[in-house]
């Protein structure tokens, strides 16, 4: 399948939307080591060593069958697919047919649900100070980027699914826009109350009714966590308005840190992240659940990262990584690579 990206046509030229991107990616405004311990990801990477491999079979370095369950390919659904490595006693494997990178097996349902609504490490990263001012910094070039197709009035209403404590929600707020946020974590919902953000305790797919429709929808790195990403979809698509748009951002598994890191990357661990998408596989899926493809591209480049592994060093602890000077973010982004993938998606008229 041959894609286009538009994003050269919007208003915001090339050059403007890297000086945007540059600004939020925490690997160039701080370095990797200054940001992961700024945001307290380095205590979170600590818990994940700690606690990730509780569900793996020592014997036989694969997931306990207590806990698995095993899948089709969640975008073709053929069963055909080569394994690319284990983490964590967790295969991440590749389909043959559509080339859709996801893990098989996963964890069972109950098991993933109790893991969801407990999830601590990760919402404290959310709350820190740094976090926060970096995603707002995010949260501002996402809501200027999707008013090439939704102005703020006081009546466009913008919902983020897994909103977490609603940074982007405040944000869209102050633009103009009426915001309601999706968040099942426990956690999170004391914030969402004190900034006085409607939100409904729910997962995607739904699993009750919901009659509120919105303009636009976001779902920010999401969709990777989510065991039936095609129904998802769909139930996003029901809650938009006729020609209402979807912003999905995932990681991208064109990135090239995770093409040089490969299982290193934080971003594999198995139990969480279950499919990794890149242009091609996310624009079918879209295009399969009601959507046409208005535009996508690349943010973060995690230039840090890479040069701290090119050094031998902790990519993500590592410090004073020189050299490697041809790595920028123009290069990165003019040629996809970023880590992660964003793609706006508008409702396809029947």
């Amino acid at each position: 399948m041959n894609i286009v990206n538009h994003s050269a046509k919007t208003k915001m030229d090339f050059d403007e939307r890297v000086r945007r991107k540059n600004c939020y990616d925490g690997s160039l405004v701080y370095g990797a080591r200054d940001f992961n311990m700024r945001t307290g990801r380095d205590k979170h990477m600590d818990d994940r060593r700690e606690k990730d491999s509780r569900w793996m079979n020592p014997r036989t370095g694969r997931i306990l069958e207590k806990f698995s369950q095993k899948r089709n390919c969640p975008l073709c659904d053929n069963n055909d697919y080569e394994i690319l490595f284990i983490k964590n006693g967790f295969s991440h494997v590749r389909c043959n047919t559509c080339e859709l990178v996801y893990v098989n097996p996963i964890l069972d349902e109950k098991e993933n649900e109790r893991l969801v609504k407990a999830e601590d490490s990760w919402q404290r990263v959310l709350e820190t100070e740094e976090q926060i001012r970096i995603k707002s910094i995010e949260a501002r070039y996402l809501i200027d980027v999707i008013e090439q197709y939704v102005r703020p009035d006081g009546k466009s209403r913008v919902c983020d699914i897994g909103c977490g404590p609603g940074v982007l929600l405040r944000v869209a707020r102050e633009k103009g826009y009426d915001v309601y946020g999706i968040e099942p974590n426990a956690r999170c919902h004391s914030v969402l109350k004190e900034n006085d953000i409607r939100y409904k305790a729910e997962f995607l797919p739904f699993r009750s009714s919901f009659k509120e429709r919105f303009d636009c929808v976001f779902l920010l790195n999401v969709l990777e966590h989510l065991r039936e990403p095609k129904a998802a979809l769909l139930d996003l698509r029901s809650i938009l308005v006729p020609s209402g748009i979807a912003v999905i951002t995932v990681p991208n598994i064109d990135a090239l840190v995770y093409r040089i890191l490969h299982e290193k990357s934080s971003t594999f661990g198995g139990h969480t992240h279950i499919q990794f998408f890149n242009p091609k596989t996310l624009s079918r899926l879209l295009q399969e659940t009601g959507f046409e493809i208005v535009e996508y591209e690349t943010s973060i480049t995690e230039l840090d990262t890479i040069k701290n592994h090119l050094s031998y060093r902790d990519p993500y602890m590592g410090k004073d990584a020189g050299r490697f000077d041809f790595l920028t973010p123009e290069f990165i982004y003019r040629n996809e690579l970023g880590r992660t993938l964003n793609m706006i998606g508008r409702v396809r008229s029947i």
